[in-house]
């Protein structure tokens, strides 16, 4: 259904909202909502009208990617100082940055979505044909988009305004912050009420392009893993409530559901999954559960996301990596793990289609390229690469269930079997009684080991993805794993410099030739060679001339000048000063000022780590 974007667009002059101030409504439609929501037809195309929210900047290059950084896979790299942009953000420096807009770009864009979606929930149920099986399913659509953009807010924001009625002339515009625990209470007992009700993506028109019934029973366990989890609370603390258990229970329970009611094997190939999305191939009953669908001329992925293509006079256009993969990602993987290939791509293309090698601050997600569009952009193409994003896979569901029933029960067989399927996916059957069955033996010791194989498990599987920054909060491991990454990368830079210590065997340099059709070869990117291969034009210009070049690589994690660590892991997570991991790191975005100002003072940016 890839013309879902293109016909959403066309469709908001059915369901028309502004947000010019917070949760305000001043170009009501020219429609009734009796007269839209009497036929399927219009309903569709209201219902459309909250997707086409997913066409905005705020989510193709903000909350999809760009706000995900920094965590220890997705980060982006920060300026010298504070400088009021996305790079505060990554450097965990936001609360100096309440005048940037893009964080009112975000607010406005989310309410908008949920102002769209409560008129649609409102108009379906008011429907004399509400009980018809297509409106039941494109109400089930209206309430999980609604659920899915206060999942975003909470995650962004913490407690944030909460309404659930289209807003009308007279009502109440200045809403205070709602516990985001009752937020996320409410949108799992919303999902829960309506998943019998919806369509199995094979059942639908658009497949995995519309939100489907298999999505809304993973959306279930990922909203109750949320709920069950950690947050920044008010004083500054990271807490989980006391009810916990119960949202890892319903959590479990979902994931189980869909398990039983509609499994399906994981596609063998780890890399189809994401040349699919950039070939427009969407096969229903495979791994994506739902993602969100972009026409060519729409969407951000692999234009600031992905692997880097300069611009030049090639047909494909230019596309860099805002997010790129710390070195520490990439030598956590197993050699043998296909899923690393795919994911970290140490290699762009110039502005000539020639390969380069990244450097070590520059390693791509791997899992999408402008290169891979089946029909090439034009030469001055930049964003709209029509690429879609997913926004749930099969695999999660798999591993939220092993992950919430070792919280539960410890390592159960269910659970070890759940993590079995996942990683036999990743090797080669050859390798599976050391890589699958005795690793999955030996972490299932106990329920902590066990659990830290799943948030291992998490990053290999999902790198790129850019959801562990919402998976770390959760957990209270953000500050750990920041703590954790930092004193890494400065390792390995002491230990390159040095030649000895646990990270020493990393190589110094990568050594690499150009091959005839200009791609790269690497002697060896995981090991230092015992002896350095020949470099060409080293010692001296014409020495070695079917010899390797070479980049930086570990050692430039230092400044080999000062033996301090490099200006690159210094800047990463300049706002988080704890080394030790145990603060709280301060992830929750400021409210931007001028929706400060204009609520009237019901809303300030008092807590949460921000004063």
């Amino acid at each position: 259904m890839k013309k879902v974007i293109i016909y959403t667009l066309a469709a908001v002059a059915i369901l028309v909202t502004a947000c010019n101030k917070f949760l305000t409504t001043d170009s009501p439609s020219a429609f009734t909502d009796t007269y839209i929501f009497a036929n399927e037809t219009d309903a569709q195309k209201a219902v459309m009208s909250v997707y086409a929210l997913f066409n905005q900047d705020a989510f193709t290059s903000r909350i999809s990617n760009v706000f995900t950084g920094n965590s220890d896979i997705e980060c982006g790299a920060p300026s010298a100082a504070p400088d009021n942009s996305r790079r505060d953000v990554w450097s965990l420096e936001a609360k100096l940055s309440p005048s940037f807009v893009d964080f009112k770009t975000i607010w406005n864009n989310t309410y908008n979505a949920i102002n769209r979606a409560n008129e649609c929930i409102e108009g379906i149920k008011a429907s004399p044909i509400s009980q018809n099986p297509g409106m039941k399913q494109l109400l089930g659509e209206a309430v999980t988009l609604r659920a899915y953009w206060y999942y975003i807010l909470q995650n962004f924001f913490a407690d944030v305004p909460y309404k659930t009625t289209g807003t009308k002339a007279g009502d109440e515009f200045y809403l205070p912050r709602m516990d985001r625990d009752t937020i996320l209470t409410n949108s799992i007992n919303d999902l829960i009420k309506i998943e019998p009700d919806m369509m199995w993506a094979d059942q639908l028109t658009g497949g995995i392009e519309r939100i489907n019934r298999e999505f809304v029973i993973g959306m279930i366990s990922r909203l109750a893993l949320t709920r069950a989890g950690y947050s920044m609370r008010v004083d500054g603390t990271m807490q989980r409530k006391s009810d916990y258990a119960d949202y890892y229970k319903i959590a479990r329970d979902y994931a189980k559901k869909l398990m039983d009611l509609k499994d399906r094997p994981l596609n063998p190939n780890f890399m189809t999954i994401f040349m699919n999305e950039c070939k427009n191939v969407t096969p229903v009953n495979d791994d994506v559960l739902y993602e969100v669908a972009f026409q060519a001329g729409f969407g951000d992925v692999a234009w600031n996301h992905g692997i880097r293509v300069d611009a030049g006079t090639h047909s494909y256009g230019a596309g860099s990596a805002y997010l790129c993969l710390p070195i520490t990602y990439m030598y956590s993987f197993d050699k043998a793990d296909k899923r690393f290939p795919v994911t970290c791509s140490i290699i762009y293309y110039d502005k000539d289609l020639k390969q380069q090698p990244t450097g070590p601050m520059g390693i791509s997600p791997g899992k999408w390229c402008r290169l891979w569009l089946t029909t090439p952009p034009g030469a001055s193409s930049a964003k709209g690469t029509g690429i879609n994003w997913p926004m749930m896979r099969y695999s999660d569901v798999l591993l939220m269930f092993a992950e919430a029933d070792n919280e539960l029960n410890g390592p159960t067989a269910d659970a070890k079997a759940a993590l079995q399927r996942v990683r036999q996916r990743a090797f080669d059957s050859s390798d599976w009684p050391v890589k699958v069955t005795n690793y999955i033996s030996t972490v299932s010791a106990s329920k902590a080991s066990f659990f830290n194989a799943i948030v291992d498990e998490r990053a290999w599987e999902f790198g790129g993805e850019c959801m562990r920054k919402f998976d770390l909060i959760r957990w209270n491991l953000y500050g750990k794993k920041i703590a954790d990454v930092r004193s890494k990368l400065t390792q390995m830079g002491i230990d390159a410099n040095k030649g000895t210590g646990i990270y020493s065997t990393l190589p110094n340099y990568l050594y690499y030739k150009v091959n005839a059709d200009f791609t790269l070869s690497f002697y060896d990117f995981w090991s230092k060679p015992a002896v350095a291969p020949p470099v060409k034009d080293y010692p001296s210009i014409g020495d070695n001339p079917t010899g390797y070049s070479r980049t930086s690589w570990a050692l430039s994690m230092i400044n080999t000048t000062t033996l301090e660590p490099a200006t690159y892991v210094t800047y990463m997570y300049r706002g988080y000063t704890d080394n030790s991991g145990v603060a709280p790191a301060p992830y929750v975005l400021p409210i931007q000022s001028e929706i400060i100002i204009s609520s009237l003072g019901i809303l300030t940016n008092d807590g949460y780590g921000l004063k």
